[in-house]
C-alpha cells in the first residue's frame, strides 16, 4: 500500500506554489498518493512563506495546527532559512530550505526519481484541505457542472470589466483566465535593506534558454493563450550563462500565434539596463503587463532601500515603456513607512506613480524581519499612518489604462481592526491603489 501525502502552502508567492506542485508531482511519481486530508495522511508537507512577520506568526499558527495529527510534519520553503529562531521555537523536524530545494532527495533516499530528473511545473499548486469546511463545500460545488459554469461565466464578465485592471485583480495573474508560469530563473542578485528572501532563495540560477523555449511551445502546444514570467528578479536572467533576459524575451514574442505575455517582479535597474530593447520588442504587441517594483519615489529612502536611487531616469524608462505600447499595463510595488522616511518623502513615492502616466499599484505597509539591516521603526509613523488615513478620505485620483477613471485609492493597513481591512480589500477591487500588510 502506498504511503499518504498532504501538501499545503502557507499564503505563498505563486514560485513557491509552483515548488509545491513540482513536490505533488514528484511525491506520485515515487509512488506516493497525494490526499486533502491531513488526518490521513503519514506525511504533511508544509510550502511556506516567511516574506514578512506576518506571514511567519502565520506559519507558526499552521505549524501548531499541523502538530495535532498524526503524520510527520516535514516544513518546506522559506521559512527555516529567513526565521529559523522562530521556526525552532514550535518545530524540531526535518526541512527542506528552498535554495536546497534538491536536498528532498536526501529526505527519502528510496525514491526512484530524483528532483532534478523533473521539469518544473507551470501551473500553481492550489490547497484543498477536507478538514476545513469552505474546502470541502468547494469540493462539492466544483462537482455540480451548473454551479461550476456559472462561476466561470462570472469570472469572465470580471475579466472584461473594469475590475481586470486592478491591483488585487491582476495580483499573481488572479485575473487571467488561465495562466501558464514560465520560471526563468531561480534566486537574486539584489540585496535590498528591507529583504530577507534572499537567505532563503540563494543566488541567481537560470534555465537554459532551450529549455525555457520549450517550456514555452509546450504551452502553445496546450493552447494556453496567457504567460506569466516569474522569478525573483527575472531580469537579471541569463547572467550566469552567457545570455540575457532580452535575448529570451525577444524569442518568446517572435512567435505567430495569438497569447499574450506578463512580466512579474523586474527590478528597475534591469528595465534601464534593457531599455531600448524592451521598447523594441513591446511594439510587436505580445507583452500585455509588466510588473516592476519602484519601493519608493525618494532618492535617500531608495539609497537606504539599497535600490537604483536615480528616480528620474526611471520615471522617463517607464515613461518611454508607455510611449512605445500606450496599452501596456504597468505596475508597481511601493513600501510605505521605511524607516525614517516623512511623510513628505512618502508623498514623493504617490507623485512618482501618478504624475505623467498610469500605473497599478499595490503597496505594503512595512513589515520588520528579524533578519533583514532594518531592526526597528521610529515613532513618527503613527502620525503618518493618521496623515495617510486622511488621503483614504479625500482620495488621489488616476486615469486608468483604458480612459475611463476609477474610484478613489484606498490604502488598508494591518492596524485597523480585520473588520476594516477586509472591508478595504474588498474596495480595492474596485480601485488602483491597494496597501496589503
Amino acid at each position: 500500500m502506498s504511503k499518504k501525502i498532504f501538501i499545503f502552502t502557507n499564503w505563498t508567492c505563486v514560485r513557491r506554489k509552483l515548488d509545491a506542485k513540482k513536490f505533488s508531482y514528484y511525491f506520485s511519481k515515487n509512488n506516493w498518493e497525494v490526499v486533502h486530508d491531513p488526518r490521513k495522511a503519514d506525511v504533511i508537507f508544509m510550502v511556506s512563506c516567511a516574506f514578512t512577520n506576518q506571514r511567519t506568526e502565520q506559519c507558526v499558527e499552521q505549524i501548531n495546527r499541523f502538530k495535532k495529527y498524526d503524520g510527520e510534519l516535514i516544513i518546506a520553503g522559506c521559512l527555516p532559512a529567513i526565521d529559523p529562531e522562530r521556526m525552532k521555537e514550535v518545530f524540531d523536524g526535518r526541512t527542506v530550505v528552498t535554495k536546497e530545494i534538491e536536498k528532498v532527495d536526501e529526505l527519502f533516499p528510496e525514491h526512484e526519481y530524483k528532483w532534478n530528473d523533473l521539469k518544473d511545473e507551470n501551473i500553481p499548486w492550489e490547497n484543498l484541505d477536507l478538514t476545513k469546511p469552505v474546502d470541502s463545500m468547494n469540493e462539492l460545488v466544483n462537482k455540480c457542472s451548473l454551479i461550476h459554469n456559472s462561476y466561470n461565466g462570472f469570472m469572465d464578465v470580471i475579466r472584461h470589466s473594469l475590475l481586470y485592471d486592478s491591483a488585487v485583480m491582476t495580483w499573481y495573474g488572479a485575473a487571467s483566465e488561465n495562466p501558464y508560469f514560465i520560471r526563468p530563473s531561480r534566486g537574486c542578485m539584489s540585496r535590498c535593506a528591507y529583504c530577507a528572501i534572499w537567505k532563503a532563495i540563494g543566488k541567481m540560477k537560470s534555465k537554459p534558454l532551450d529549455v525555457l523555449i520549450k517550456e514555452f511551445e509546450e504551452g502553445l502546444k496546450l493552447g494556453y493563450k496567457e504567460f506569466i514570467l516569474d522569478s525573483d528578479d527575472v531580469g537579471c536572467y541569463g547572467m550566469d550563462i552567457n545570455s540575457s533576459f532580452s535575448e529570451l524575451l525577444d524569442l518568446l514574442t517572435d512567435y505567430n500565434e495569438d497569447y499574450v505575455i506578463d512580466i512579474h517582479y523586474i527590478h528597475p535597474h534591469w528595465v534601464l539596463k534593457y531599455i531600448d530593447d524592451i521598447e523594441r520588442i513591446l511594439k510587436k504587441g505580445k507583452i500585455r503587463r509588466i510588473l516592476s517594483s519602484i519601493q519608493s519615489g525618494n532618492p535617500r529612502i531608495l539609497k537606504l532601500m539599497n535600490r537604483y536611487p536615480d528616480t528620474e531616469k526611471l520615471k522617463d524608462a517607464y515613461l518611454r515603456l508607455k510611449k512605445s505600447y500606450p496599452d501596456l499595463l504597468l505596475e508597481t510595488e511601493t513600501i510605505c513607512g521605511f524607516p525614517s522616511e516623512t511623510f513628505e518623502e512618502f508623498k514623493d513615492t504617490l507623485k512618482f506613480i501618478n504624475d505623467d502616466f498610469s500605473i497599478n499599484k499595490t503597496g505594503f505597509k512595512h513589515d520588520f524581519m528579524h533578519s533583514t539591516m532594518i531592526l526597528e521603526i521610529d515613532e513618527y509613523l503613527e502620525e503618518m499612518y493618521r496623515q495617510i488615513i486622511h488621503i483614504i478620505h479625500h482620495g488621489f485620483h488616476t486615469r486608468s489604462l483604458k480612459g475611463f477613471r476609477l474610484l478613489n485609492h484606498l490604502l488598508s493597513y494591518s492596524f485597523l481592526s480585520g473588520s476594516s481591512v477586509a472591508f478595504l480589500l474588498a474596495c480595492c477591487s474596485f480601485s488602483h491603489f491597494s496597501i496589503i500588510s
